[in-house]
């Protein structure tokens, strides 16, 4: 009997940040902004934080993690996302609004980066408030995405420029504000609606809540900002301000070209955490073919209801993915140690070229 995968979520999006009230370094979970609404926001809404989670929920999140820290500084924030590790599943990642304009920025981005790379997740980064044009953002950029912000990973994705919108805490007037927790809801929407395979950008992209933008993109900005990794937000007659981009902050280096695209990336992560944890039970098992036989099958089946979804592009099931677990990929010093390799393959919906990923799972060795 084929042992059934289960797909892991994919919108659980954590918030570290600065508040009035409630203790330091504790993950407070909430599963929407209704009944929690009122006592979540007299708590938070002083400070940015509550601004960004009400932003994330009035744009389709559903579960976000909050975690206080005492200041936007790289230790502090370091501290609140050590906390997540206590958090099972993190799929987005948001920082304190704080922390873009600080001297450490780059610190806090580079120890956020590497966490989500840790954990399967994708960061949001904010821009410092001084990229205020499109020639200040791609004067900034001329070295790279790891030197202006702190990262060029692929598990980050860089959103800009800020929004305007009404600021509760100030009676309604209009302020300027990060984009990241509204893109955050925006990408759980589109999930929930299509699949973590599916673009979070475009005309669908709405941005619920925001009024304009801090500057107006042209074509040419956004095409040239692009390059470098940057996600431009934009708006047109009569709407709202939409995400029109979806790129990670790796897409400017060639090496990570696979890379480029969020949901290519986080359709990764998501079969990668998936698998592994649909395979726990092999490491029970003797490591030899009677397994293997027993992971391609589980692992197929689990490729081919994604395939049914319309996750990967391909007419034939042969087009769209592969799954391999034999000798040649597990290796006998790896049957030693008590290891075993599976290679999955799959044509994202774009671009479709083939994706391999190596997901590794724990067996009995031999004798």
């Amino acid at each position: 009997m084929t042992r059934p995968i289960e797909g892991v979520g994919t919108n659980v999006a954590a918030f570290v940040g600065l508040a009035e009230e409630g203790p330091f370094g504790t993950p407070d979970t909430f599963d929407g902004w209704g009944t929690d609404e009122d006592a979540l926001f007299d708590r938070l809404r002083a400070r940015a934080l509550g601004r960004t989670l009400k932003s994330f929920f009035e744009n389709g999140g559903t579960t976000a993690v909050a975690v206080r820290v005492e200041d936007a500084g790289s230790a502090a924030v370091r501290g609140g996302i050590a906390v997540l590790d206590e958090v099972d599943l993190v799929n987005l990642l948001v920082l304190p609004a704080e922390s873009s304009d600080r001297e450490d920025a780059r610190d806090t981005v580079a120890e956020a980066a590497a966490f989500c790379e840790r954990r399967r997740a994708m960061l949001l980064v904010d821009p410092p408030s001084s990229w205020t044009s499109a020639e200040r953002m791609s004067a900034a950029l001329a070295d790279g995405p790891a030197a202006a912000v702190g990262t060029a990973s692929p598990n980050a994705a860089l959103y800009a420029p800020r929004l305007r919108r009404a600021d509760p805490a100030q009676g309604g007037a209009i302020g300027t504000f990060p984009a990241s927790g509204a893109v955050a809801g925006v990408i759980a929407r589109t999930d929930a609606a299509q699949g973590v395979w599916a673009t979070p950008a475009g005309q669908e992209a709405e941005l619920r809540g925001a009024e304009d933008l801090e500057f107006a993109l042209e074509q040419d900005d956004v095409r040239e900002l692009g390059a470098k990794g940057v996600n431009a937000l934009r708006r047109f007659p009569g709407r709202r301000p939409i995400v029109w981009g979806a790129r990670t902050l790796a897409a400017g280096d060639p090496a990570a070209s696979e890379w480029k695209y969020v949901p290519v990336r986080r359709t990764a992560l998501f079969l990668e955490e998936s698998i592994e944890r649909g395979l726990q039970w092999t490491v029970f098992e003797p490591n030899d073919e009677p397994l293997w036989q027993e992971v391609r099958e589980s692992v197929g089946t689990f490729l081919h209801d994604l395939f049914r979804a319309r996750a990967f592009h391909g007419h034939s099931a042969s087009e769209a993915y592969f799954v391999r677990c034999d000798r040649d990929t597990t290796t006998q010093h790896e049957r030693d140690a008590g290891e075993l390799v599976v290679l999955v393959g799959f044509a994202p919906i774009r671009p479709a070229e083939f994706v391999v990923l190596r997901i590794r799972a724990r067996a009995l060795p031999p004798g």
